[in-house]
C-alpha cells in the first residue's frame, strides 16, 4: 500500500509537459518524445539536447535564412516577410515533397521572449492567411512550436522544442509520423553543429552561475 501511495504521489507531481509524452529515441545526446494530437493522425514531437554554446547561438541559427537548408534540408525557400514588432517575425517557408505529393508552404509568426538569465523562449504559430496561396502548393494551416534555450550550470545550453504540424491534404499519419521524427532528429544534430561553430559573444544580461557572476553567455565556470 505504501508503494502504491508513493507512485500516485509521483504521478500528481509530474509536470504538465511530461504527461502523455512517450520516449521514442535517444541518440547522440538527443532525446525525442512523441504524443498523440487528436483529432488528427499526426504526432506532436518534443526534443531535447545540450549544446556547448550560449542560448543566443540558437537564435542566430534559426534567423540565418541564407543557411536554412543546412538544418532544414527539405526547405526550398525561407524568407522574412515582415517584422510585426520588435522580436517578432513573419516568415514564409516552401517545403519540398516527394512525387506525387504537392509542395507545401508555411507562413509562421514567431515571438521571442528574453529571460533575465539569458534564456530564450521562441513561440511559433501558423499564420496561413498572411499571403494569398500559390497555385500548385498546399498551404499548411495548422502548425505550432515552442523553442527554449536555457543556460545550464556546466556552461552548456539546454535546447528544447515542442512542435506540431498538420501537413494537410489527407496524408496518412502512418507515413508522415516516422518521416517527421527522423527529420527532427537530423535537424537537431545540424543545429547543434551550427551553434557550436559560432564564437560566444558577451551576454547583455550577465547572470549568476555556481555562485559567480558571469558576463559571457556560454563561458564555462
Amino acid at each position: 500500500m505504501m508503494r502504491v501511495g508513493i507512485w500516485l504521489l509521483w504521478l500528481l507531481c509530474v509536470p504538465a509537459w511530461a504527461q502523455g509524452w512517450q520516449l521514442q529515441a535517444g541518440e547522440a545526446g538527443i532525446l525525442l518524445w512523441s504524443r498523440a494530437h487528436p483529432p488528427g493522425a499526426f504526432l506532436a514531437l518534443r526534443l531535447e539536447m545540450n549544446v556547448a554554446a550560449p542560448p543566443s547561438a540558437l537564435l542566430a541559427v534559426l534567423r540565418d535564412t541564407a543557411r536554412h537548408q543546412e538544418w532544414l534540408p527539405q526547405s526550398l525557400e525561407v524568407r522574412v516577410l515582415a517584422k510585426p514588432a520588435h522580436d517578432e517575425d513573419l516568415v514564409y517557408t516552401r517545403l519540398s515533397a516527394p512525387w506525387p505529393v504537392q509542395e507545401r508552404e508555411l507562413i509562421t509568426h514567431s515571438r521571442l521572449q528574453r529571460q533575465p538569465n539569458c534564456a530564450l523562449v521562441l513561440t511559433v504559430w501558423a499564420a496561413p492567411d498572411a499571403l494569398p496561396p500559390y497555385p500548385g502548393r498546399v498551404r499548411i494551416r495548422t502548425s505550432e512550436g515552442r523553442w527554449e534555450a536555457v543556460p545550464q550550470l556546466n556552461g552548456t545550453t539546454l535546447i528544447r522544442l515542442e512542435t506540431y504540424t498538420n501537413p494537410g491534404d489527407n496524408l496518412p499519419g502512418w507515413l508522415i509520423n516516422p518521416i517527421a521524427a527522423q527529420a527532427a532528429l537530423d535537424s537537431f544534430r545540424a543545429i547543434r553543429r551550427m551553434m557550436e561553430a559560432i564564437p560566444p559573444e558577451p551576454c547583455p544580461c550577465a547572470y549568476m552561475r555556481q555562485g559567480r557572476l558571469v558576463g559571457l553567455c556560454g563561458s564555462h565556470p
